[in-house]
């Protein structure tokens, strides 16, 4: 599993992206090996659902670019949506009855931290969440004797014991 993946990919911005963006997250968070549990499942959903949504109703231009990227060692998840819009949302506090608005509450919410800015083409939305603690299975600790039969056995015309010899003549040489 490497420390840091990243990729994009773009969705015609109409309402049909919202359900292909998370089936896409989840499909490079599979692909990436990266372990969800349900809480961490339910918020990255959330997180692109909304995203995706505010995009789709209050972007600009045909085209969504969505960014994936996952630190591994930081255990974070960043999720990022563009769009020509150089509009950046705005905070509302809806009523009990309204029926939209809390998206960017949500997002707040759920995610480490957030924000907008302007790009050269319009904007970027964002929002940064925890990744739950990765599985550490299959790193082993370096055994130097297993090691040395790997090297032995990939390179099998060098001279080892010559080799190992001179090196310990090196290291004595080197200790007087």
């Amino acid at each position: 599993m490497k420390q840091v993946n990243s990729q994009s990919f773009f969705l015609v911005r109409a309402p049909t992206s919202v359900v292909i963006s998370r089936r896409r997250l989840h499909d490079l968070l599979s692909m990436w090996r990266i372990r969800q549990d349900d809480d961490s499942d339910m918020a990255m959903a959330t997180v692109v659902s909304e995203l995706v949504t505010n995009a789709v109703s209050h972007g600009a231009g045909d085209m969504l670019k969505v960014v994936v990227s996952a630190n591994i060692r930081r255990g974070r998840l960043t999720i990022e949506v563009h769009d020509d819009s150089p509009a950046l949302p705005r905070q509302c506090r809806p009523g009990p009855d309204a029926e939209s608005g809390r998206g960017m509450v949500l997002v707040e919410h759920l995610a480490i931290t957030c924000g907008a800015e302007n790009t050269v083409r319009g904007k970027r939305v964002w929002a940064e969440l925890a990744l739950p603690p990765q599985p550490t299975a299959g790193r082993r600790s370096p055994d130097p004797r297993r090691a040395a039969r790997a090297l032995a056995r990939r390179f099998p015309i060098i001279q080892w014991p010559r080799l190992r010899r001179r090196l310990r003549i090196a290291a004595l040489l080197r200790a007087l």
